[in-house]
């Protein structure tokens, strides 16, 4: 391989040459550190955003659910907290909100997906409030009569809210929160007992907040769809929907969707091996005209609610194209260091005549 021979440089345009590929490598560094602020400033994510006195967040972590309500009231619960190896991303999500205080605290159900970042919740937040399925740890002493989950990521995050010390509520449809004033109204649809399938037992809850309506369906299934059609019928309709089981094509049929009828729906989903979301419930959301948004292609994904509007937003937006950024960087550095100073050259030739 011919190595770089500077002989073909004057001393002035070396000193050019290097300096430009200096900047030019710091500018590629700089690239890929705020790689995120600079997308939102070249492709203005906040544009036209509104002023939101409420806000759901449907928080990126990965294959996993994690959902933030922020009332009006200043209260926050948070429904679910993923997987434990993205508890880091979410920890750092809430920090972020400046929240130091979750009122709220609800696992839907006892799936390492929806529980695992709970002990991280419990040592970094206050939570006053935790709800959990009808279901015991293994190492819990059983009063009811309630199921087993023999798993240590379940038993981890027992063992932590017991820690904490705060109130510790079993989820059934008997239980509701509401704003003095009416602004928001957040109720358990289902379970209405317990079952020993988890996915049976996953808690179904429907938040009105400001006259706009959210459902989220942990992974409630197709069986515990027809079981919510039955007993609620149109009070089911929803402007969001927090899509059941991650895509999967055991949730979410095309009668809960035509009953549902939700303005957005929103899917909580990474890389995984399952196949989610399917395309099959794709195609059913997307026939009854709903937007569908999902974490893996937008991130974190908010909803914001205020002055009788509400918004939605992916926070992480169009990224600008690292790839290519970089191609270009190093075709302009090879390309100032391959092309000689062409004077020099014939100067040289001159003298050798």
């Amino acid at each position: 391989m011919r190595k770089l021979n500077f002989k073909y440089f004057s001393k002035k345009s070396l000193v050019v040459r290097l300096t430009l590929s200096a900047l030019l490598i710091a500018f590629l560094i700089l690239i890929f550190l705020f790689e995120s602020q600079i997308s939102r400033f070249v492709y203005k994510w906040d544009e036209n955003q509104i002023n939101s006195t409420s806000q759901v967040s449907f928080i990126d972590v990965g294959q996993g659910d994690a959902t933030l309500l922020e009332f009006c009231d200043g209260k926050k619960m948070l429904v679910d907290c993923g997987a434990k190896s993205s508890a880091d991303e979410l920890v750092a999500y809430l920090k972020n909100r400046q929240i130091k205080t979750i009122d709220y605290f609800l696992v839907t159900h006892a799936d390492a997906d929806h529980v695992g970042g709970g002990v991280a919740i419990f040592e970094n937040f206050d939570v006053l409030e935790f709800y959990r399925p009808m279901t015991y740890s293994s190492s819990e002493e059983k009063i009811e009569d309630y199921p087993v989950h023999d798993t240590i990521v379940y038993d981890d995050l027992i063992k932590a809210s017991i820690d904490e010390q705060c109130k510790m509520f079993f989820t059934s449809n008997a239980i509701s929160w509401g704003s003095e004033n009416g602004d928001y109204f957040v109720q358990v649809l289902y379970p209405d007992k317990a079952y020993d399938e988890n996915n049976d037992s996953s808690a179904v809850i429907k938040a009105t907040i400001e006259d706009v309506t959210y459902l989220l369906m942990g992974d409630a299934d197709i069986g515990i769809e027809n079981k919510l059609i039955e007993e609620y019928g149109a009070e089911l309709h929803c402007d969001v929907l927090k899509v059941g089981h991650h895509g999967s094509d055991t949730s979410t049929s095309e009668e809960f969707v035509r009953v549902a009828s939700p303005n957005y729906s929103i899917i909580s989903v990474g890389e995984n091996s399952y196949g989610h979301p399917t395309q099959e419930v794709l195609d059913i959301l997307n026939n009854f005209g709903s937007t569908v948004l999902t974490t893996l292609e937008k991130g974190d994904i908010l909803s914001l609610i205020g002055n009788g509007r509400m918004q939605i937003i992916g926070v992480d937006g169009k990224h600008i194209d690292l790839a290519m950024i970089t191609v270009i960087v190093c075709l302009i550095v090879l390309a100032l260091f391959g092309i000689p100073d062409l004077p020099k050259r014939q100067d040289k030739t001159n003298k050798k005549n």
